[in-house]
């Protein structure tokens, strides 16, 4: 601690001491006081624990507060079947202009989207098409130059490319740590069905998720080496 044995903080408000206040504990632990200015505490006075403590219980019901109103903000528009994503990592959309278009395709990155899907659908795996991508040279959603088969994934399974939006789909579990949950029925969904244009038809899509859910119940690792990779099964061994 670099041999200091007083800390001096010119001034701060609720939600700093709140935030401060295992750090105070930290520090006293190690013989170092602190003093904040603004509210003339001493951090080894008893007095002056004793006032940080209840402002940091101020400070955290006022957080507590907050958050509700916002989580209900958010559930509100959510009921109201209004759509929201991170347009900036959002491969073939941007925001649209207002609320009756909330959301407008972007060609240029449709046609990426289109591409993962037919390649998908012709037998490609996620691993070899995030490969391809990667070795030519096209940005990921997050701007980033290599691929992964969990991205290639989210695509495929994003209903949003057909032209719905499931809400809600985390949820904030702890307001004071902000850690997100996927949401497993704990609090409401709302699905939202024609609410933008659509880059993959309903149709296709259900396709790819039928195909997903096919490759999955083989069991056993899928091939796309070929257009007859695990599809032909041996009836003697049960091999492809």
């Amino acid at each position: 601690m670099m041999g200091f044995n007083a800390l001096w903080v010119p001034g701060t408000d609720h939600a700093s001491i709140a935030t401060e206040a295992k750090v105070v504990a930290l520090l006293k632990e190690k013989g170092i006081e602190i003093y904040f200015e603004k509210e003339n505490i001493y951090t080894f006075d008893n007095k002056g624990e004793v006032l940080i403590t209840i402002m940091s219980s101020l400070a955290q019901e006022e957080s507590r507060s907050i958050s509700e109103n916002v989580t209900w903000g958010h559930r509100k528009r959510f009921s109201d079947g209004k759509v929201s994503l991170g347009y900036s990592s959002f491969l073939g959309y941007k925001k649209g202009p207002n609320k009756d278009q909330p959301l407008v395709i972007v060609e240029e990155q449709a046609a990426i989207v289109r591409r993962i899907y037919i390649m998908y659908m012709d037998g490609i795996t996620p691993f070899t098409i995030a490969k391809t991508f990667t070795e030519e040279g096209i940005p990921t959603p997050g701007s980033k130059s290599k691929w992964g088969p969990s991205v290639v994934e989210s695509i495929l399974t994003n209903e949003k490319y057909k032209g719905s939006a499931l809400l809600q789909k985390k949820f904030t579990v702890d307001f004071l740590q902000h850690k997100m949950k996927d949401n497993n029925g704990e609090v409401p969904q709302y699905y939202i069905e024609h609410s933008h244009d659509a880059i993959i038809s309903p149709e296709d899509w259900n396709l790819v998720q039928l195909e997903m859910a096919r490759r999955k119940s083989l069991g056993r690792r899928y091939s796309g080496n070929s257009v007859f990779g695990a599809r032909l099964i041996c009836e003697d061994c049960g091999g492809f």
